[in-house]
């Protein structure tokens, strides 16, 4: 229940409570084997139901905890809280305006709720964020990622910002295969149902405490669903038709940078909870990037000896903690930033070659210089 519903209810059953007083202290007076039993219920009774409301109220105030389900009450309290700022693209982003896109690199983070930050409280931790800070002004890094997103809404999505980067990071799990699977005519990984019961189920629903509580016991019942899912896509990957409807999304999109000239990098997360048990799938999507002359960050190997509670948000979410978005953040700094230096050097060194041209006052000496210069710029675009 919200607060105005709990306040709501605690002056209705204090008044009730007042009335029933009034009652028996001075209309029902005769004591009686019955007056004793309601006396002893009723006292039972709103000692309950007031625990049950201050309970409602922690529960409202203090759980608030993303989880994978992402339905539950204490997710969806986590979603009111922090899932901020939220711009006109609709975006977990701040809102870019047409300025800042002159004279700058505008790079784009696109993909799904690793990019948007599920679980992550705090917008500025997450690795975009942090990307943006390390590369500084000479960047624009455009948040584009919404939770559930696979292969081809990240593509549509590319397709429908309303400016066009230079450089796009896709990060890429291993869930991205489900919309090809969907699109077959595959059913879901799994089906996590409420209560039959409609009354039952109306309770879930409204209750912040019943409903925390209720979910934690279907996990507890239902610990083949992480099974489950994770045997869905390893089949998923397996599956001829499935992968070559996967392949030609990503195809799609590898294209698109290409013709239009912008520099892609795919960053490759593994099963954060088996990143071992995943490599092999890991291995089959960098595969497919590499072979297309596109520039893979495949994350299996640094993470494959750790421990996976040091990696995600919690016991109940698999997506990358805070620890882990800052680590992606700075390698993927360090891989810019070199390329930069790579792309830049020789063309310091070409107008140093420039400048001793026009310091040499011999013909021979020129005629050497110049054609160094040509050399040095046939390396350059060959």
């Amino acid at each position: 229940m919200r607060p105005h519903n709990v306040l709501a209810c605690f002056v209705l059953l204090s008044a009730l409570l007042l009335i029933w007083s009034y009652i028996l202290r001075s209309i029902w007076t005769k004591a009686t084997k019955l007056r004793s039993f309601l006396i002893k219920l009723s006292v039972t009774l709103s000692t309950l139901l007031y625990l049950f409301l201050c309970l409602e109220a922690l529960f409202y105030y203090s759980f608030a905890v993303p989880d994978t389900f992402g339905f539950t009450l204490a997710a969806q309290r986590w979603q009111e809280r922090y899932w901020r700022p939220i711009n006109s693209q609709g975006y977990r982003d701040a809102e870019h305006y047409p300025e800042e896109f002159r004279d700058k690199t505008v790079l784009f983070v696109v993909g799904d709720s690793f990019v948007a930050g599920h679980g992550i409280a705090r917008s500025e931790r997450r690795f975009p964020n942090l990307l943006q800070r390390n590369l500084g002004a000479e960047y624009v890094v455009v948040n584009i990622a919404q939770n559930g997103w696979d292969t081809n809404d990240e593509y549509q999505a590319i397709l429908a910002y309303p400016y066009q980067p230079k450089q796009i990071i896709l990060s890429y799990y291993l869930n991205d295969i489900l919309g090809a699977a969907h699109r077959l005519g595959y059913g879901a990984p799994i089906r996590v149902e409420p209560p039959a019961n409609q009354a039952l189920r109306y309770v879930i629903a409204h209750s912040y405490f019943l409903n925390f509580v209720y979910w934690r016991l279907y996990r507890f019942h239902h610990q083949e669903l992480g099974v489950k899912y994770w045997a869905y896509l390893k089949d998923a990957y397996a599956n001829q038709s499935i992968w070559q409807a996967h392949e030609a999304e990503l195809f799609q999109l590898v294209t698109y940078t290409q013709k239009q000239d912008i520099e892609l990098t795919v960053v490759i997360f593994p099963n954060l909870r088996d990143v071992k048990g995943s490599a092999v799938f890991t291995s089959q999507v960098a595969d497919f990037f590499q072979q297309h002359n596109v520039r893979v960050l495949n994350l299996e190997p640094l993470l494959e000896a750790r421990d996976p509670t040091s990696m995600t948000v919690n016991p109940l979410d698999a997506h990358p903690n805070e620890a882990l978005h800052k680590e992606i953040a700075d390698l993927l700094t360090r891989e810019i930033q070199a390329e930069a230096r790579i792309f830049f050097a020789p063309r310091r060194a070409l107008q140093q070659l420039r400048q001793l041209f026009h310091k040499h006052r011999t013909r021979h000496d020129a005629i050497k210089t110049r054609l160094a210069c040509a050399l040095l710029q046939l390396r350059l675009y060959v």
